[in-house]
């Protein structure tokens, strides 16, 4: 009698689980996350787990911004703004095209 109370208990709480999760999972379709005009991420390169730096642009000014689960500090001002840095990165293919076209190149002369 005791196992089946034990149980029946286990499955109620279960129970209260699974439907507090679908209730909240009903509730957060609602809730829109606004797109920030004057805030964005314009670079960012992980350093090691739950480590990362970033790029990002304030209003037009530049900073580099270091980040942790535990922290987030402002590593310096950058004297470049958002245009600025765009149109100097415009010449300069990033990591993911230059691997495309290495890539691409290689497999050109094995054929």
């Amino acid at each position: 009698m005791q196992y089946f109370q034990m149980i029946m208990a286990l499955i109620g709480v279960l129970a209260l689980v699974f439907a507090l999760f679908w209730l909240m999972k009903k509730l957060n379709k609602h809730v829109m996350v606004a797109d920030s005009r004057n805030m964005k991420i314009l670079e960012r390169i992980n350093l090691g787990p739950d480590k990362m730096l970033l790029l990002v642009s304030i209003c037009g000014k530049c900073m580099v911004l270091g980040v942790t689960s535990n922290h987030t500090e402002k590593i310096c001002d950058l004297e470049q703004t958002e245009e600025e840095l765009t149109q100097l990165s415009e010449g300069n293919p990033s990591f993911g095209e230059s691997f495309k076209t290495v890539l691409g190149n290689m497999m050109n002369k094995n054929k």
